[in-house]
């Protein structure tokens, strides 16, 4: 009803796992706004404001992309200067120098955030600290980077090709205007696939123990390899997941904020990436209520192993995805990001009619054995950052 187009431009080739140099695909799609061959960054700007509309730039482990959500009838000047940012930015020293410096400096105060600390040395200690799902970047790293870094990465990794996911007001004149614009350029869809990535290196401590002796709190990260979107588990696992502690009233909530007071909120999570997933479980405690909040999430998932839900609390959390799955559909670029998600991983719809339909008949024997299998206390990796108490 309202007359607002949403484009999101998505180069798969563009993401931080096909980068050479590190910081080259984060830096090359920050920076695209930030001056082409005929603008600098203010005019790009200022055009930007004047439609009224909203520019994204997202840089990502998998893809990169470029969304922008504008007024239909101020379409055509709005895709020319989108153009320009993707065919034609020059990446200026001056510019590539401050975004540096805000990078170093934003590091500088994340990394006294345990919270922060916790998940990049997660990530670093399931996959490794050099790989692209692993690595987290440095001051070394942001330091290297060189304009003539990010002009390669433009040319052989960003314009290699793009796909273009639009929702919205979509008549006639926008998608004549999309054609005119972009029909042109090269696909993803017709280059070959990425080359596969490296080698996943496991931390070899099961325990990592970073010591932060003026923080009143740990920061606690549990979990464990998983897998994709396109695993025959994946949707028995959400329904687990989401039981354990996928929202406010799961077995870790209930247990650890509620009944013990050790924090304020804690959840985990399933994260699915192209070619790999991963489980984490998160939380903030108390120094001295660490050792305890570690040892009660393995009695949640010993609890999930060894005695079948009832069925109120599975028909509950039922329910509640079910739900959650019908109002994530509200708006139409709701609906884009849905299609996006099956689209990138090679799934059809028929991915949210499994989804829904494991909810529906799933049963509380099929949920015990998922958890048998997966929520293994051997498997998870822990990280600590603060004191273990």
């Amino acid at each position: 009803k309202q007359a607002v187009v949403g484009l999101e431009l998505i180069f798969r080739h563009a993401g931080i796992k096909h980068e050479h140099n590190k910081g080259a695909a984060f830096f090359t799609n920050k920076m695209l706004s930030e001056g082409t061959l005929g603008k600098d960054s203010n005019l790009i700007s200022n055009e930007i404001d004047k439609y009224g509309a909203f520019l994204q730039l997202s840089p990502g482990l998998d893809y990169a992309s470029v969304d922008i959500y504008m007024l239909s009838r101020y379409v055509h000047p709005l895709l020319a200067t989108l153009r320009e940012l993707i065919t034609e930015s020059t990446f200026p020293v001056s510019e590539l120098q401050k975004l540096k410096k805000i990078q170093k400096q934003q590091l500088q105060v994340n990394d006294k955030k345990s919270s922060v600390l916790a998940s990049k040395t997660f990530k670093a200690a399931l996959f490794g600290a050099y790989h692209p799902y692993g690595m987290s970047l440095t001051k070394e790293m942001i330091n290297a980077v060189e304009q003539e870094d990010l002009l390669y990465f433009f040319q052989h990794q960003l314009k290699k090709g793009l796909e273009i996911i639009i929702s919205g007001d979509v008549n006639t004149e926008v998608l004549q205007a999309i054609e005119e614009h972009f029909g042109d350029l090269p696909l993803t869809a017709d280059l070959p696939s990425a080359d596969k990535l490296p080698e996943r290196i496991k931390a070899e401590e099961k325990r990592i123990i970073i010591e932060q002796v003026d923080n009143l709190q740990s920061s606690i990260r549990l979990g464990c390899p998983m897998f994709t979107k396109t695993h025959q588990d994946y949707h028995k696992m959400q329904i687990l997941n989401t039981i354990f502690g996928g929202y406010f009233g799961s077995r870790l909530m209930r247990n650890i904020r509620e009944d013990k007071g050790f924090t304020y909120g804690i959840s985990s999570g399933l994260v699915a990436l192209c070619d790999a997933g991963y489980f984490v479980i998160g939380t903030d405690v108390k120094k001295e209520d660490t050792a305890n909040a570690i040892e009660e999430i393995y009695k949640e998932m010993a609890h999930l192993r060894e005695v079948p839900l009832g069925d109120t609390e599975l028909n509950i959390v039922k329910n509640y995805m079910a739900g959650r799955l019908l109002s994530s559909v509200d708006t139409p670029f709701a609906l884009a990001e849905k299609f996006k998600n099956i689209h990138l991983y090679g799934l059809t719809y028929n991915f949210y009619k499994n989804h829904l339909n494991t909810i529906n008949t799933i049963d509380a024997a099929s949920l015990q054995q998922a958890a048998q299998k997966y929520l293994v206390e051997e498997n998870m990796q822990e990280v600590i950052i603060g004191a273990y108490q």
